[in-house]
């Protein structure tokens, strides 16, 4: 375990391509408390970086020492809200997507355009707000607790030159991955084939052909480097993609009330600093999409009429499929 210098241990780690990143500052055997966390992301990815430097902040305000497992070394992503909810794993970072198959009303997210505009999908996610409170007390039924949200940006499509996708009707008879299962009745609304692939999987999806196109965030194109295997990135932005750092209840209750308030009071500003920079970083992975030579295609306010408009079924089925607590997340984000 790394303990003379967090910043030392965690550069010798990421250079060696070590294993697991150990975040911790200088601590005796006894006091240190260890806590192993995974995620599917890679150790350079925007979000895994926020997960570190929350680490970091924990270590500097506990003598808790958060282990990172990154790019789906213990678990996939669809694999880590039971990871953690069993206590396999006692953290983990994973898609609110992941939580479907429990808590459908969750998929509230991934129903094209239902959020409104970016600003709006931030009040509502906001801690405190209606909507958070709804859906935080849900996942923590399941025996994992959110500690934060962390912005992933908004959904786009990618695909291949000989293959695009610009527009609604470009995805008939595509197959196309996607990585939730409001995605995928998208997908079909607009005639295509979904195909559920985790996120550590979809560069090999693509390189084989195992899809035609596929769903993600901008800033996976250039953390995943999915530009050296696909051409156009279309940012119809028709999703919001949020990440969940979660805690196994069992293990948060073994915290102290000193280590529960410094967790979560390191969740809040990490929050914070991510929603803050998340524009940012989209942009400089358009930039650099579009410096490896590859398209980045902004629909036209005609076009997001008509994704919009080819939405509809899917916005109704949500309305039907999602519950009560549907009715109450509805309610919450004014619709």
């Amino acid at each position: 375990m790394v303990r003379k210098s967090w910043s030392k241990g965690l550069l010798s780690a990421v250079g060696t391509g070590a294993l697991a990143l150990s975040i911790s500052l200088p601590a005796t055997p006894s006091e240190a408390k260890t806590l192993r966390f995974t995620t599917q992301l890679p150790a350079k990815n925007f979000a895994t970086k926020n997960a570190i430097e929350f680490g970091k902040c924990l270590a500097g305000k506990t003598d808790i020492d958060m282990q990172v497992f990154h790019s789906a070394q213990l678990y996939r992503d669809k694999e880590v809200p039971q990871a953690v909810a069993s206590g396999a794993i006692d953290m983990g970072m994973t898609t609110t997507a992941r939580f479907a198959g429990t808590i459908p009303a969750i998929e509230i997210l991934y129903v094209p355009f239902a959020m409104g505009t970016r600003n709006q999908t931030i009040a509502a996610l906001a801690p405190g707000a209606e909507l958070r409170k709804l859906l935080d007390g849900a996942i923590l039924k399941t025996g994992a607790r959110p500690i934060y949200w962390m912005d992933y940006g908004s959904a786009i499509f990618i695909s291949k030159k000989n293959k695009p996708i610009r527009k609604p009707a470009d995805v008939k008879g595509k197959k196309v991955r996607v990585f939730g299962k409001t995605l995928g009745d998208f997908v079909t609304a607009l005639g295509g084939a979904p195909t559920l692939t985790s996120g550590s999987e979809q560069f090999l999806a693509y390189q084989r052909g195992t899809v035609d196109a596929g769903m993600t965030g901008i800033g996976s194109v250039k953390s995943r480097k999915l530009y050296e295997v696909m051409d156009i990135v279309t940012r119809s932005e028709h999703a919001k993609i949020e990440f969940l750092m979660l805690i196994n209840e069992k293990v948060w209750k073994s915290l102290s009330a000193k280590e529960q308030q410094a967790m979560t009071a390191c969740g809040l500003t990490s929050e914070r600093n991510l929603r803050a920079s998340i524009a940012a970083i989209e942009e400089a992975a358009a930039k650099l999409t579009i410096a490896k030579g590859k398209e980045v295609f902004t629909p036209s306010k005609s076009d997001f009429s008509d994704w919009k408009k080819a939405a509809q079924p899917v916005v109704k089925a949500y309305a039907k499929n999602s519950g009560e607590l549907g009715a109450k997340v509805l309610k919450a984000i004014g619709q």
